[in-house]
């Protein structure tokens, strides 16, 4: 054998002594510690000795706290300390590790390893601890706001909604106890949803879709007319009337419609009102009194405008009305009308401004406390053949006009008499009515067939001489 080979068999030989010794003492080493890779309850135990693990798993209790992550970035804790937490090592770590082959130390074990350990807390420190957490305590939570409506003179727009911090306590309080027995290091409440209401406060579609609704009925202009002068209803007015309920519904408030009706009512209306009246003979009179004029149906026009806006329907045109006058202005009978003069007891009827009846009359008897009454009267209905009865007075009229009473016992009207032949003058003090007021059978069939059926001005009064 050369000195060459010589060296190189005993290169090798050192070699693979030197191999050896490293591997026994790295074999020796892990007879005491645990091989790489060991994991024991979801950690990393690589390299530690049984009491380092114990330590360890001692230290990890004492170092423990749960952080409670809350709406808004505000984050609290709850540590072992506060709650008395201790750890008892149930399982045998001697047993884990002894069940691993040290002179295998270079093969990584092949599963997690599970030891037995009991984690026990004070359940009244735990209650308190909780007790003082400001995510739980009403002083420290707020309440969400709802999108908010408003109107910025020209438009509606919707504030986003505040969620707030209200939440489910005993919800909350289920999570934190449960995330503790487990060693959780983190519990999101946010993602847990312990929030009654959720974080998102962007405009949902449904409220886009209602926003662009509104604003569409706020273009709408409804112009009511009075003759020569008007009511101009548009946003100014709409905005105020609409409002969104938490269905995310329109909803008009029509009580404020009407109380809007009512103030421009009084301006049109004329019901009741005194009038100054030319009579017949050229006299200019005071009527005051009676049911004629103009008023407006208030339930039924606040409908009208409702339906107005929702079908954005831009119009020009009349009010409804209970009762329709004549004309518009101060005259509001217009000029088809009757006028019964009680102090020279005559009638006169006007059709489109023509005379077209001039009578005398009978009215009420005075001294019976029947006298006919004064003012201006609506012409309710008109019959014919009618069977008239009163006490033990009764006849068929060929025609009753009533304008007056909400009975049938108490109307009074112009009724046509065919069992008189002198009227005017001072018949009434003799054959006066029980109010109403007697002409003869032709006068009234003239009434009855040239004028309308009903809602035409009868004017009574008396004359001052």
């Amino acid at each position: 054998m050369n000195k060459k080979k010589k060296i190189i068999i005993g290169g090798t030989i050192i070699s693979f002594v030197l191999i050896a010794i490293l591997y026994l003492g790295v074999a020796i080493y892990y007879q005491y510690h645990f091989l790489p890779g060991t994991i024991i309850n979801g950690k990393d135990y690589s390299n530690k000795t049984i009491d380092t693990v114990k330590e360890s798993m001692l230290d990890d209790i004492r170092l423990y706290y749960l952080k409670i992550i809350e709406r808004n970035g505000e984050v609290e804790h709850i540590a072992a300390g506060d709650i008395g937490m201790e750890i008892s090592i149930d399982g045998d770590l001697s047993k884990i590790k002894n069940n691993q082959n040290h002179y295998l130390w270079f093969v990584k074990p092949k599963k997690e390893e599970k030891l037995d350990i009991t984690i026990t807390y004070d359940e009244t420190k735990l209650d308190y601890a909780i007790g003082n957490l400001k995510c739980l305590n009403d002083e420290y939570i707020s309440s969400g706001v709802a999108p908010q409506l408003t109107f910025d003179g020209n438009s509606f727009t919707m504030t986003q909604a505040e969620p707030g911090t209200e939440i489910d306590k005993e919800k909350t309080i289920g999570l934190i106890k449960k995330a503790i027995n487990n060693m959780d290091s983190v519990l999101k409440l946010e993602n847990q949803n312990c929030y009654l209401a959720p974080l998102d406060t962007n405009i949902s579609d449904k409220e886009q879709t209602v926003l662009n609704q509104l604003n569409r009925y706020l273009d709408v202009v409804i112009t009511l007319s009075f003759g020569e002068e008007t009511e101009v209803i548009d946003r100014a007015q709409i905005y105020k009337w609409l409002s969104v309920d938490t269905n995310n519904e329109i909803v008009f408030d029509k009580d404020a419609i009407v109380e809007y009706i009512d103030s421009f009512a009084t301006k049109y209306e004329t019901m009741g009102q005194s009038r100054v009246f030319t009579t017949s003979t050229g006299s200019e009179i005071t009527v005051s009194g009676g049911d004629f004029g103009w008023w407006i149906n208030r339930n039924a026009e606040a409908e009208a405008i409702i339906n107005d806006i929702k079908t954005l329907n831009s119009a020009t045109r009349e009010p409804n009305y209970l009762q329709r006058a004549g004309a518009y202005g101060d005259v509001d009978f217009g000029n088809t009308y009757v006028e019964i003069n009680l102090t020279t007891q005559r009638l006169f009827a006007y059709k489109d401004g023509n005379k077209i009846v001039e009578a005398d009359i009978i009215s009420g008897d005075p001294r019976n406390g029947k006298e006919t009454p004064t003012g201006v009267f609506n012409m309710r209905f008109m019959f014919t053949n009618y069977n008239f009865v009163r006490g033990s007075f009764q006849k068929t009229l060929k025609y009753w006009m009533v304008f007056y009473g909400n009975t049938v016992e108490t109307n009074i009207g112009i009724a046509s008499c065919d069992w008189i032949t002198d009227f005017g003058g001072t018949a009434y003090k003799s054959a006066g009515s029980l109010g109403s007021i007697y002409i003869n059978e032709a006068d009234a069939k003239t009434l009855y067939k040239e004028l309308p059926g009903k809602d035409f001005p009868v004017i009574i009064y008396k004359e001052r001489h």
